[in-house]
């Protein structure tokens, strides 16, 4: 058939879609932040071939509920973490999955055990996964422990490697939801706003993360608008140049360090990012620099953009990402490394080699395959484009996750970005986010700020929390103050604001600080500092409803159980007070304090063998 025939037909064929379709109840569309989107299924409705294709996609496995998510676990093995002392399962029972762990005392029974429910399945396992639970109250958090399915084992999730981490306390923020999964209807993006997420999630990397918002491309297919008018409202990443084409993939793709990331730019929410615009009208880019490591040793599981374009290879108007991969389609390993030589060779047709090299070997010779620094626990493979020739077994070696300085931090050349009169408190905030060098950030930012006023609040916010961070309590109640005046529902601003007067002795004005941050959004940590003030003060019924407060809105909160435990012990209440302090530290079994405050209690109530099984236990847990 012609051409131009075929154009013909596909464009009455469209219009005759649209028109069957124009009384068809239209689709719900995403509001707020982030808004503007549709269900994924929906575009399966005119797109069957590259939706069903895609559902194979790593992409599109990248976060699901746990009876969506795909069993490649082994579950209901015991994995010992020997640091933290702490022993670990996953368990299965149907649709529903359960994280369990516990310790073992001096006569090896069960100690602080506690479950729970995992709601989210984070990663597509094709490396790695990990492992969320969500509360009430819309917040996200991690548990400690990761499938790794090269090795199939369970092992510690990166992070949680060191005696005293997290636990269950490591927040999911915006700026990871943002690369792992679709974009969630949330109600708050600014920066500064807390991390609430609904309890309904898109369920892996869509569609639209690549194409954009697809809410009105639908309506306009759905009433008719004509072939230009339903395109229009849709990206086609294939049909854009240079860097605005690579910024689709970049925007997940493009991260120099795990440790100092690159900030969104003032003003602009976390969910932001359109596709068909430049990543560095997003985000203002920074590369980093870490001391005892080499630029080409120093790869990380996120690096498959940042590697590229290291490459001789890449330019922003020639090679790029989707000249080898196909995003809707999931590749098999030998067939995709033979198309991968063929855009090789579209270059290196005439080349010569000393020795004689199979259809797929440009990948095995010049992309090796590399343990990642980041995540130790996994190989992936290097998209440098190098000449070699590498030792394949040094480059996969096992390595001990470690911490590096970081020693420089600079703009990112990307989309014509560059260094500007931005840079340095760009920069400066960034570090400080990262809790790293602070110091020497708060002071550069100050700097900064006084050479350049923003309209925006975020570097002032930014730097409140900087000094917060560093204990100096009279700038950070400064700036917070001037946060406040200039925003009065900033509800982070009269957290900081509280929290310094707190810790500078102003009870009365922490109080009142506190009771204004909650009046705009109850929070469990804002809960928890007032139930302190009224605690230290003597006033232990409101300290204790305050905890009630904060624990009806994360259950998961040791602190919170530690001071009611103590609430308890002085109102003479030993059995609540030891069930108290038994809840903490099912929860957090690193807190020798609470050990201490639980044998006083047991003791006495003459407990004193239980209480001297809980010190011996104790004594065993790092300090």
């Amino acid at each position: 058939m012609p051409k131009q025939s075929f154009l013909l037909l596909l464009f009455f064929a469209n219009l005759v879609v649209a028109n069957l379709c124009a009384a068809t109840e239209l689709p719900r569309i995403t509001e707020g932040p982030a808004g503007g989107y549709v269900e994924d299924q929906v575009c399966r409705d005119c797109h069957v071939s590259h939706y069903d294709s895609y559902q194979h996609v790593g992409m599109a496995q990248s976060f699901k509920s746990v009876p969506n998510a795909k069993r490649i676990e082994k579950f209901g093995e015991v994995f010992y973490h020997e640091l933290s002392n702490r022993y670990y399962q996953m368990l299965l029972d149907g649709d529903d999955m359960t994280f369990r762990r516990f310790q073992k005392d001096a006569s090896g029974n069960e100690i602080n055990s506690i479950e729970v429910p995992v709601d989210w399945v984070l990663g597509s396992g094709n490396r790695t996964r990990s492992y969320l639970y969500q509360t009430d109250h819309g917040e996200i958090f991690q548990l400690p422990i990761g499938w790794y399915t090269e090795g199939q084992y369970w092992e510690m999730s990166p992070g949680f490697e060191a005696p005293d981490h997290q636990g269950l306390t490591r927040e999911i923020t915006r700026e990871c939801m943002f690369c792992h999964n679709a974009l969630p209807e949330i109600k708050d993006d600014a920066h500064g706003a807390a991390n609430h997420f609904p309890k309904e999630l898109p369920e892996g990397t869509g569609c639209q993360r690549c194409h954009g918002p697809g809410g009105q491309h639908v309506t306009n297919a759905l009433t008719g608008k004509g072939l230009d008018g339903i395109r229009s409202a849709i990206v086609n990443p294939g049909k854009l140049t240079g860097a605005r084409r690579d910024s689709v993939c970049m925007q997940c793709h493009l991260l120099p360090a795990i440790t100092v990331t690159s900030p969104v730019r003032f003003g602009r929410g976390q969910f932001s990012f359109r596709p068909g615009e430049l990543l560095s009208d997003y985000l203002y880019l920074l590369d980093v620099e870490e001391g005892g490591i080499s630029d080409p040793d120093r790869f990380e599981i996120n690096h498959h953009g940042y590697r590229l374009m290291k490459s001789a290879c890449y330019s922003e108007g020639s090679i790029t990402c989707i000249d080898c991969h196909n995003p809707h389609i999931k590749p098999e390993s030998n067939t995709f490394r033979e198309e991968v030589a063929g855009v090789c060779q579209d270059c290196h047709e005439n080349v010569n080699h000393q020795v004689e090299v199979s259809a797929t070997g440009c990948v095995a010779c010049h992309m090796p395959t590399r343990r990642t620094r980041d995540v130790v626990h996994v190989t992936m493979t290097d998209h440098w484009i190098a000449k070699g020739p590498f030792n394949p077994e040094k480059l996969t070696a096992p390595v001990n996750p470690e911490t590096r300085p970081v020693t420089d931090v600079r703009p990112l050349p990307f989309g014509n970005h560059g260094p500007d009169e931005d840079m340095k408190t760009y920069e400066a905030v960034a570090v400080i986010r990262a809790s790293r060098s602070v110091d020497i950030a708060a002071q550069s930012l100050m700097e900064a700020l006084s050479e350049r006023q923003y309209e925006h609040y975020s570097p002032y916010l930014d730097l409140a929390q900087g000094w917060l961070k560093l204990g100096n309590f009279a700038q950070a109640e400064a700036f917070a103050r001037g946060l406040v005046n200039g925003d009065p529902n900033l509800a982070v601003a009269h957290d900081i604001l509280g929290l310094s007067q707190m810790a500078l002795g102003k009870k009365s004005q922490a109080k009142l600080s506190f009771r204004r941050s909650l009046a705009l959004q109850p929070e469990p940590e804002v809960h928890l500092a007032l139930a302190s003030l009224y605690f230290d003060s003597n006033s232990l019924t409101l300290a204790d409803v305050e905890l009630d407060k904060a624990l009806a809105l994360r259950p998961l909160m040791a602190r919170a159980y530690r001071m009611k435990g103590r609430i308890s012990s002085k109102l003479g209440n030993g059995t609540r007070a030891a069930e108290h302090f038994r809840q903490s530290l099912e929860i957090d079994p690193g807190d020798h304090a609470t050990y201490e405050e639980l044998a006083v209690v047991l003791n006495s109530s003459g407990q004193a063998e239980e209480a001297e099984r809980y010190l011996k236990h104790m004594n065993q847990i790092p300090r």
